[in-house]
């Protein structure tokens, strides 16, 4: 979603970012319910599996109040239980979008994850601004996680708003379908989400190699929610994919 510039946030932090809201080892109990009840319920044993762990963030300019209210910094923390359970180094690697798309250097960790948005997004001058393209996040984030490896790169974007380039999306989407690349969208908040919506429906794909979940107010959910919905169809690609 296309907005200007943040107004006068550049040196205000964010209102939670040392207080998370969660607690980190209640979450990862939720994690383990999660994947114990979606492995009996997909037939498959998600126990023990790895992979390459991901967020991608929007940070255009409407994002601005989600950054500087500690939202983003909430989303990421109840994100990083994903990362310390399947990922195959135990760290949550960040990326941020709008018009562009660039990989955080310091990737979220156990150890600095309740200042992150501050110390790691914010201090380093790359807060909200700009709009909103889906392309180059896809282009970028298959550049990273297509290197031959057989680990699968788990995926979720978090964006507020549509896009401004569904063409090339849709072009991008097709290439990243031939690899072991899955990309889970989540709508936040009340904009339109036409295009993400009709995803399922893109054809000229290998598989079906993205879902999309949409939520009015992300950090409402409690964890199992969280985790029962973000995993849902993460196991059927793994299965179409003969990862599993």
């Amino acid at each position: 979603m296309l907005f200007g510039r943040s107004r006068n946030k550049k040196n205000q932090a964010p209102a939670s970012a040392s207080t998370p809201t969660f607690v980190l080892e209640e979450s990862k109990e939720s994690l383990d319910r999660s994947i114990v009840n979606l492995s009996k319920k997909k037939g498959v044993n998600l126990d023990g599996h790895t992979a390459r762990v991901v967020v991608v963030m929007d940070r255009s300019g409407s994002m601005s109040d989600l950054f500087y209210g500690g939202d983003v910094q909430e989303i990421l923390s109840r994100l990083l239980p994903v990362a310390l359970k399947i990922d195959d180094n135990g760290e949550l690697e960040v990326f941020l979008f709008n018009e562009n798309c660039k990989q955080v250097k310091v990737p979220m960790t156990e150890g600095n994850y309740s200042t992150y948005v501050e110390e790691e997004i914010l201090h380093r001058g790359l807060g909200p601004s700009g709009g909103t393209n889906y392309a180059p996040l896809v282009n970028e984030t298959l550049k990273h996680y297509n290197d031959g490896s057989n680990v699968p790169a788990f995926v979720i974007v978090i964006t507020d708003g549509a896009n401004f380039d569904r063409h090339d999306t849709d072009q991008s989407i097709r290439k990243s379908s031939e690899y072991p690349v899955f990309y889970q969208f989540i709508g936040i908040g009340s904009s339109d989400f036409d295009y993400l919506e009709k995803l399922d429906d893109l054809d000229g794909r290998k598989v079906d190699n993205t879902a999309f979940l949409k939520f009015q107010d992300l950090t409402s959910l409690s964890d199992d929610e969280l985790y029962s919905a973000l995993l849902e169809q993460y196991p059927q690609w793994l299965k179409d994919m003969s990862l599993i």
